[in-house]
């Protein structure tokens, strides 16, 4: 009986605490993809782009055969939001695995297109994506 009286409780707690945690789980964020591409050769260039619909971050990945590897990456990337449109561009020098936020010109567009280039410094195999999150 002793069980019986603890167990009502304590499924009681653990139903309000799922109650408390579930609208922070619900605005988690979601990682969403707007383009990729992939190339090998000993200079290898991967060019990949897509469209971010309603992002607030917007991401560059790089990823070699070989971890450590120096990559150039040139990235532009144009939104739009209401009748107005704006653009960034810029460009970086990594080794892989490269992980990179990129700025875009408003901070809540209704859309980007965004465009992402890598070029390997030697011979491998190379993969680019473009990811954001709403």
């Amino acid at each position: 009986m002793t069980v019986r009286r603890l167990a009502a409780p304590a499924s009681a707690l653990a139903a309000a605490l799922l109650m408390l945690a579930g609208p922070a789980s619900a605005s988690a964020a979601r990682v969403y993809h707007a383009g990729s591409c992939h190339a090998d050769g000993e200079y290898a260039v991967c060019v990949a782009s897509g469209t971010a619909y309603d992002p607030t971050t917007i991401h560059i990945h790089v990823k070699s055969s070989h971890k450590g590897q120096h990559v150039y990456v040139a990235w532009s990337v144009v939104c739009v939001k209401g009748t107005g449109a704006g653009s960034r561009s810029g460009q970086y020098h990594a080794t892989t695995v490269s992980n990179r936020k990129i700025s875009h010109p408003y901070s809540r567009p209704d859309n980007c297109i965004v465009a992402a280039t890598a070029q390997l410094n030697g011979g491998s195999y190379i993969r680019v994506w473009i990811t954001y999150y709403k």
